[in-house]
């Protein structure tokens, strides 16, 4: 393997010889090395670069969208990739990379991840991703409310029912779930039944055999135990929403840091010192009936790579390895997360430990081995329609049978890989002919005037989060989905559309103005969307997406999503020429 990873360096400096780019101006004439890093903290990313290797022209693209997986997703299968490529998932059982990213195996910055995270990522001894931070998903629970009242840390669910009539008695919630995103509610559907059947030999075999067409979930004795297993929880109270939102995860979140609320369930973890409060918190695992398959579920949030591109530059690739050293140590991961992800993070490195980190109290349960992994990878085309459901059974708006009914019906998609097509795009749509698509689309439906789109893009000092409230990427040549346009809609899957009252001349102040999402001063421009020409002295309804304080807004009560389905569904195809 050393030899290999010598050899590896050497071919690259062979090829920059031969290529004539080792003068000493090179530093100053190095191309642009790409890299898409959706909500990581590139600005220090970019000075830690920039401070050890000086000579590499980094270049930051933006992606602040609603639906990073997916976006993400549809790049790879459009070969449209950043030199230094970013995943959300990635299995190499299911995904094949070898025609588009390089075997990062023969590199001495392998040697920095613990063996367990490079078995995850290794494809026959090949590694095309490497993994970043990842989190251990749990339940958390508030330490001081179990302490202030002299109770145990359930270790099985029949603990938790004892729990939960001690907690009733003394006026205390038993438990809080966010509810945000259709993925919610699959993954919890997922997480509990890891704990039963789902997380035995059988149970993995079973996915195996679902994925293909070979299994359901109905004639599966197994899996229907797991559901009745679900049933317990929701009747415990462990579904439980929060009163003034339900589909807020931030609401759900005040209303679980009140303190007066044991559990919280969510996707994320990293409530801690942090925040504004005195109570300390930790993460228990999903338990199983008789505690004997607790699990944690982890979750990669990043994988990092590169193009096999690459190869066709040397100077580029050269470059672009030394941006992956940096990714792939300790001083590295820990530059592009602020240190509320890295308290509730793990890091893949030898050199790294998790004492300092939400997950000190439980280190050695991790690495004992009881977790599970996120199932995601194949699942896609399910997670939709059944995440939707189960979410409605959480709030009794359907049933068991229902959630059931609604994972063997999407089955069919799953295997065939067919979700409802609303319209297919015949070429790359731009960002900003999105905007505009989206502009008319939430016009039409409000009945406004005009829109002001802010596009999304990436401005150093604006932090990680840049742009989420406007348009950002771009639609690939495809079948387009629900979770497509999500990946450009500003209301994401469920938000509504925001319009104002402002005049013309306003209207072309805010365009020249700009957006200031950051309250930086450095801004995102906005697209125009009108059907008739604007009087300074009229005043408009205009659909706004992306505003500032001072302007006051209206909520349309129009989900967005339901918007811009009706209007891309008018179109059989899209292209550029469609945009007018």
């Amino acid at each position: 393997m050393k030899l290999k990873k010598i050899l590896g360096v050497s071919v690259v400096t062979v090829l920059l010889c031969l290529t004539g780019c080792t003068n000493k101006n090179a530093t100053s004439e190095h191309e642009a090395v790409t890299i898409l890093a959706p909500y990581i903290e590139c600005d220090r990313l970019a000075d830690l670069v920039h401070e050890k290797y000086p000579e590499v022209n980094l270049e930051i693209l933006s992606y602040s969208g609603a639906n990073t997986t997916q976006y993400l997703q549809n790049m790879l299968a459009a070969d449209d990739l950043p030199d230094i490529c970013t995943q959300t998932v990635y299995d190499p059982d299911i995904n094949d990379m070898s025609d588009k990213m390089i075997d990062l195996s023969s590199y001495d910055f392998t040697d920095n991840y613990v063996e367990s995270r490079l078995q995850d990522v290794s494809d026959d001894g090949a590694i095309y991703m490497l993994p970043s931070a990842y989190s251990c998903l749990g339940i958390t629970y508030n330490k001081t409310l179990l302490e202030e009242h002299g109770w145990k840390l359930p270790k099985s669910f029949a603990d938790l029912e004892n729990l939960a009539e001690e907690a009733k008695a003394a006026g205390v919630q038993l438990c809080l779930a966010q509810i945000e995103f259709p993925g919610y509610g699959f993954q919890y559907m997922c997480n509990i039944a890891d704990t039963g059947f789902l997380g035995t030999f059988q149970g993995k075999q079973w996915q195996k055999d679902y994925l293909t067409g070979k299994a359901n979930v109905r004639d599966t004795q197994g899996m229907m135990d797991c559901m009745e297993y679900i049933q317990k929880w929701k009747d415990l109270g462990m579904f439980t929403t929060n009163k003034k939102n339900p589909q807020s995860d931030d609401e759900t979140r005040n209303e679980f840091m009140e303190g007066n609320t044991l559990f919280l369930l969510g996707s994320k973890n990293g409530i801690g010192e942090t925040d504004d409060t005195k109570d300390r918190f930790g993460l228990m695992p999903y338990l199983s009936e008789d505690g004997s398959q607790n699990v944690y579920i982890l979750n990669v949030t990043r994988y990092h790579g590169l193009s096999k591109k690459l190869e066709e530059n040397p100077q580029k690739l050269e470059d672009a390895l030394k941006v992956m050293e940096i990714l792939s140590s300790v001083e590295g991961t820990t530059a592009v997360y602020d240190e509320s992800k890295l308290k509730s993070s793990l890091l893949p490195f030898k050199d790294w430990n998790a004492d300092d980190t939400y997950y000190g109290d439980i280190a050695d349960e991790i690495n004992a081995g009881n977790t599970a992994l996120l199932i995601y990878a194949g699942w896609e085309n399910a997670m939709v329609n059944t995440g939707n459901r189960m979410l409605e059974y959480l709030q009794d708006q359907a049933t068991l049978e229902d959630v059931v009914d609604q994972l063997d019906t999407d089955q069919d998609s799953v295997v065939n890989n067919k979700p409802e097509v609303i319209t297919t795009t015949t070429e790359t749509i731009s960002q900003e002919s999105c905007a505009k698509l989206i502009g008319k689309s939430f016009m039409e439906a409000t009945k406004s005037d005009a829109a002001l789109i802010s596009l999304g893009e990436w401005i150093h000092g604006n932090g990680k989060d840049q742009n989420t409230a406007g348009v950002n990427g771009k639609l690939y040549a495809q079948d387009i989905t629900e979770a497509d346009i999500c990946t450009i809609l500003p209301t994401s899957w469920y938000g509504t559309i925001q319009t104002a009252k402002i005049t013309g001349k306003d209207i072309k102040k805010l365009c020249e103005d700009g957006y200031d999402a950051a309250g930086t001063g450095n801004t995102y421009p906005y697209v125009l969307v009108k059907d008739k020409e604007l009087e300074d002295d009229e005043t408009y309804q205009v659909v706004i997406c992306g505003a500032n304080e001072d302007v006051a807004l209206n909520d349309s009560g129009i989900v967005g999503m339901d918007a811009a389905k009706d209007y891309f569904s008018k179109f059989k195809t899209l292209s550029e020429a469609d945009v007018k």
